[in-house]
């Protein structure tokens, strides 16, 4: 057991392979895939039952992604087949090869109903040039018209990373019951991050397939999209870590999409609330004199923002500016430029 300087233990010493399993809980095997992006894994997890398997997330679909896939399906899976694919939410490092196992297996695909329907919309809205609303964004954020150009025509190279999803699906919603095997698994929807994302609870074992809500070292992505420029995720995604704390055990086992599998569920969320309200802070008093969006990165970010982490870091900044215009401490007006500025009230 490894104790990381943020005071969480982890309790296994190595990381699966490429094409490998390690298991983690009785029936439950960790499978960790390459991304092709700055967060350079994500961490899958396949649930064996008697007849078959249930996967958890899938990976982008690349074609590396598939060919470990295939040396799984080869190795490691008793000659039984891929029954279920739950997804737990739209981003496509977890719903890329949704469509290709489907397809692949006759599975059942599981979603939240948001996240199906939300990604049904992305897929489709990348296979054709970025809508107006969506570029005038950007815009209004304050971002060099260099970088926005860049942004239209980089719209749809997204695509190369998700396959078609299926037509139909299978809901989950919160609190629903799953009897995968011999376990029991409790949906916990979480928001925030995604609009609706699935996390997996078993009670019996203490352990939570946590999808990204919650990670060991580095906070999910809060951001606001371009299709609801005016909604407020950061509440309600530090509403859904209060609301962990208090339906999770202390001493929980959490499997993350990226990291380490760790101890320490209600220590971390404690941080992770801890530091957006400290951001929150420094937002606000920046905010003194008015501010676009484009102004207030140094603020909240480390690193210096490019066209590879623009619509993260536009979407993130926004989430915390309409966190702080929702709660009645900045206004936001528009200039005779068209770009926004916030000003403390």
């Amino acid at each position: 057991m490894k104790t990381g300087s943020n005071g969480l233990s982890y309790p296994f010493d190595n990381r699966p392979n490429p094409g490998e399993l390690i298991e983690v809980g009785p029936g439950i095997y960790w499978v960790r895939m390459p991304l092709p992006i700055s967060l350079n894994h994500i961490n899958l997890w396949l649930l064996e039952e008697q007849d078959g398997w249930t996967l958890v997330d899938t990976g982008m679909a690349t074609e590396i992604t598939k060919a470990l896939w295939e040396e799984i399906f080869s190795a490691h899976l008793k000659n039984k087949p891929i029954k279920q694919v739950i997804v737990t939410h739209m981003h496509f490092d977890h719903l890329g090869l949704a469509g290709w196992l489907v397809g692949k297996w006759g599975a059942t695909l599981c979603m939240s109903r948001t996240e199906y329907l939300s990604s049904r919309v992305i897929i489709n809205e990348i296979k054709s040039d970025p809508p107006e609303t969506t570029v005038a964004f950007f815009r209004t954020a304050g971002i060099e018209e260099s970088i926005v150009d860049e942004f239209k025509v980089r719209f749809n190279d997204r695509g190369d990373f998700v396959s078609q999803l299926p037509s139909h699906y299978k809901r989950l919603t919160d609190n629903q019951m799953l009897q995968i095997g011999s376990l029991q698994w409790t949906v916990i929807i979480g928001e925030g991050h995604s609009p609706e994302q699935t996390c997996l609870h078993c009670k019996s074992l203490n352990i939570m397939i946590a999808g990204d809500q919650i990670l060991p070292r580095i906070s999910p992505n809060i951001s606001v999209r371009p299709d609801e420029p005016e909604a407020n995720p950061l509440q309600h995604f530090l509403h859904s870590c209060e609301s962990l704390k208090n339906r999770l055990d202390k001493d929980i086992l959490i499997l993350p999409s990226h990291g380490d599998p760790f101890y320490g569920a209600h220590l971390r969320l404690q941080d992770i609330i801890n530091d957006h309200k400290k951001g929150l802070q420094d937002l606000l008093e920046f905010c003194s004199e008015p501010r676009s969006v484009a102004e207030v990165f140094p603020i909240l970010f480390k690193s210096k923002i490019n066209i590879g982490n623009m619509v993260i870091a536009v979407g993130e900044a926004v989430a915390n500016l309409n966190y702080l215009v929702n709660s009645r401490e900045l206004v936001v007006d528009i200039d005779s430029d068209g770009i926004a500025r916030y000003k403390q009230t």
